[in-house]
């Protein structure tokens, strides 16, 4: 049905942009011969002619519903076919409706006739019986439904879905409805222009002006906000703007009072069909569902979702949703509409996978937000040494359903087939996906990253993640710096000699450089190359703005405007959202990291450090008890990791509480008799226990060892700005920032 709908759709589209004589020639070549198909697309062709009428001449004049209708006395209590007429609901120039009930199915439905003096017009009733073929055509939420058509003693009719209204009650759709309508007010002909500006604005921009999560939502936009004007695509004439505010105004008064304007405003626009203007094609690809018996593949239907992601994000007109953002719905059963307008896109692709052994059923489906129809699926059913060939075809399938060219033509390879090697390929998705959790996963998931690279010696994406494990595991504090600062270094650099043009190996190259070698001028050459490569990467982008630009540099305000651009690259990812909190605490904009930092709790609760960094920014703007809270609960997410023990010594010593703090930094001491922990953390638990000479030490020891999180933090990480007054650390400072330090390592 919704593949049919779609083809009425696009021949509809290429007639009406023909002059009407040429309508009938069009339709003869398009419809090939299907007379069904004909049909249906003239049925909408009727309504384009009527359109003039329309904006002309209200449909239903302004009357008094019990009185203007002359043929009620006629017509009420009588039968009209299985259909008793009850009362009069309103009329028009041009038709009478009436309430009436079906004796068959004991229901209340609405009965559209001709007034008897027009019973005679048979282009009148031409147009009733188009619009019955209209409505039947259509299956929309917020299209009532029709249910016949009668002609009882010569006299037409359409029974329709019963639309009621009474002072006081608020009924009908919401998205649509006028201020007035939604406190439950009297309304006229000016509910119905405000409606019409509603659906111009859902034409142009793919979403309503007012539409919100709950229909409480919905309503209490409609009363007190103005809709989002930015929304409106940049090349929307400046009349059809008019012409939104004219009919979108709240007081009604001050509303458009005449649709005919609109067709004026409308005629003014320059081009053709302002009311048709295009949206660039933009979807978002859902993380997939894990059919499979065992409910044990999520890494594996996150990757395939993943790999087709990365396909079709290059692709010229496409503008595609970044995983994290995509992903952060996974499990929580929002509709497609909200969706749709959280990621701003106009389709969806969900899916699920289901492996059995060495077989693998893939479903996936394409579907329209706006209306929610599906514009495509398809299943298959393949060998598991097949799923870059299903990840191409399924990619292509929706490049050619959203009608986007793809470069190379039809035969242009979309899904990179980074490895030939599918338990290579199943390692690696195993081991990101543990590696992307951090905390406790990231030695498990580097140990898978090992052994797919061991598998397969020449898959690039394995080692740049194998790269980016060493040095996640390096600036937590978690290893020691110099036990994997050669690994990280060989496999970042061997990611990019597998493959120059990888985004990932670039971002690894640059993360590992800056925080093991201290080498600001590599980092900033590799980082402009990753993200020359992928300017969407959400990763490489914050990284840079956060490591790079603030902690490096002390470069706040870029720092910022950079991590700003990231999260509008991926808007609903907890951790890009986390460095944007990071890069404002580190910049005094305390306020702003609070909101930010709980942003991205809310959106991922399991996040320890979205914790951690909510916890730091509410100790630094001395709001300590909360700071303790939410840090307590961050530790308790991660086994009292180092870092959160580290953020809970400072508040505590902030606090002026030093003998909480004492005993965090003697828990910390502990610890580092027994297993590795980062002299730079150590440093910091020192001073917040006012133990400043021991603070001093384990400072030198970490930048004499050239500890990654001591080199990440020690130049602008808010905690250690108290060590900065003292003489010695200014000189570690001075040494840090040398020019000839890099290259007096290096010799």
């Amino acid at each position: 049905m919704a593949e049919r709908w779609s083809q009425v759709e696009r021949i509809y589209s290429a007639v009406v942009a023909r002059p009407e004589s040429e309508w009938a020639a069009v339709l003869t070549d398009l419809c090939a011969g299907d007379d069904s198909l004909r049909n249906e697309v003239e049925s909408l062709l009727a309504h384009e002619e009527m359109a003039g009428t329309f904006l002309e001449t209200p449909a239903f004049a302004e009357a008094d519903v019990a009185g203007d209708i002359a043929s009620d006395r006629a017509l009420v209590g009588r039968r009209f076919g299985p259909y008793t007429i009850l009362a009069p609901l309103g009329s028009g120039g041009m038709a009478e409706v009436y309430r009436a009930r079906d004796e068959r199915l004991n229901r209340e439905v609405a009965i559209k006739v001709l007034p008897p003096h027009f019973t005679s017009d048979r282009d009148l009733r031409a147009r009733l019986e188009s619009e019955a073929r209209t409505l039947a055509a259509l299956n929309h939420p917020h299209v009532g439904a029709i249910y016949g058509l009668e002609d009882v003693d010569d006299c037409p009719a359409l029974v329709l879905e019963l639309g009621r209204t009474r002072d006081g009650i608020v009924l009908g759709t919401a998205a649509y409805m006028s201020p007035e309508q939604a406190r439950g007010k009297p309304v006229d002909k000016r509910t119905d222009i405000w409606a019409f500006g509603c659906v111009l604005y859902e034409m142009l921009t793919g979403h309503g002006p007012f539409e919100r999560e709950t229909l409480t939502d919905t309503l209490a936009a409609v009363i007190e906000r103005d809709p989002e004007w930015r929304a409106l695509p940049p090349a929307t004439p400046a009349s059809i703007i008019r012409l939104l505010h004219g009919c979108l105004e709240k007081d009604p008064a001050r509303r458009l009072d005449d649709i005919a304007n609109a067709r004026i405003s409308i005629n003014e626009a320059p081009g053709s069909a302002p009311l048709r203007a295009e949206r660039a094609a933009s979807i978002a690809v859902l993380a997939f569902a894990d059919m499979s018996a065992a409910q044990d593949q999520d890494w594996f239907c996150d990757g395939v979702a993943e790999e087709i992601i990365n396909a079709l994000t290059p692709l010229n007109g496409l503008r595609v949703a970044a995983r994290m953002s995509a992903f952060s719905f996974k499990g929580k059963g929002d509709d497609l509409r909200t969706i749709g307008r959280k990621l701003n896109v106009m389709t969806v692709l969900d899916g699920s996978v289901r492996r059995s052994g060495d077989r693998v059923r893939i479903t996936v489906r394409l579907n329209d937000v706006a209306d929610g129809f599906q514009l495509w699926s398809e299943r298959y059913d393949r060998d598991l040494k097949d799923i870059f060939d299903v990840q191409d075809e399924i990619a292509k399938a929706i490049a050619e359903r959203l009608r986007v060219t793809l470069a190379g033509g039809k035969d242009e390879r979309l899904v990179e087939q980074a490895t030939t090697n599918v338990d290579a390929y199943q390692l690696y998705l195993r081991g990101r996906a543990l590696l992307d959790r951090r905390g406790a996963n990231v030695p498990a998931g580097l140990d898978l990253l090992r052994k797919a690279v061991e598998v397969d010696p020449g898959y690039s994406l394995a080692w740049a993640g194998l790269a980016d494990g060493f040095t996640v595991m390096a600036y937590s504090g978690a290893k020691r710096g110099l036990e994997s600062k050669s690994q990280a270094i060989a496999a970042a650099t061997r990611a990019i000699e597998l493959n120059p043009s990888s985004a990932a190996g670039h971002t690894a190259l640059a993360a590992a450089t800056l925080l093991y070698e201290n080498n600001r001028a590599t980092a900033k050459r590799e980082f402009d190359r990753a993200l020359a490569l992928n300017p969407t990467n959400g990763i490489s982008r914050s990284w840079y703005a956060l490591f790079y630009l603030e902690w490096a540099l002390g470069e706040f305000e870029s720092g910022i405007a950079e991590a700003r651009l990231a999260l509008e690259s991926d808007p609903l990812s907890a951790y890009v959202m986390t460095n944007l909190g990071c890069c404002l605490f580190t910049a005094g904009r305390l306020d702003e990291a609070i909101h930010t930092c709980g942003q991205a709790v809310q959106l991922d609760p399991d996040s320890f450090v979205a914790r951690w960094a909510l916890g730091v920014s509410l100790g630094l703007a001395k709001r300590f008890d909360e700071a303790v809270s939410t840090l307590e609960a961050a530790s308790g997410m991660s086994n009292r990791h180092s870092l959160a023990v580290t953020a809970l010594a400072g508040v505590r010593g902030q606090a002026g509480k030093l003998a909480e703090a004492r005993a965090l930094h003697r828990e910390l001491m502990d610890r580092g008799s027994r297993i590795y922990v980062s002299p730079g953390h150590l440093a910091l638990t020192a001073e917040a226990a006012g133990e400043r000479e021991e603070a001093m030490a384990f400072s030198r020891r970490a930048w004499e060892e050239r500890e990654p999180s001591f080199i990440l933090w020690a130049r602008h990480f808010p905690l250690y700005r108290t060590l900065h007054s003292d003489p010695r650390f200014a000189a570690i400072l001075r040494e840090m920032n040398s020019p000839e330090e890099h290259e007096e390592r290096q010799s």
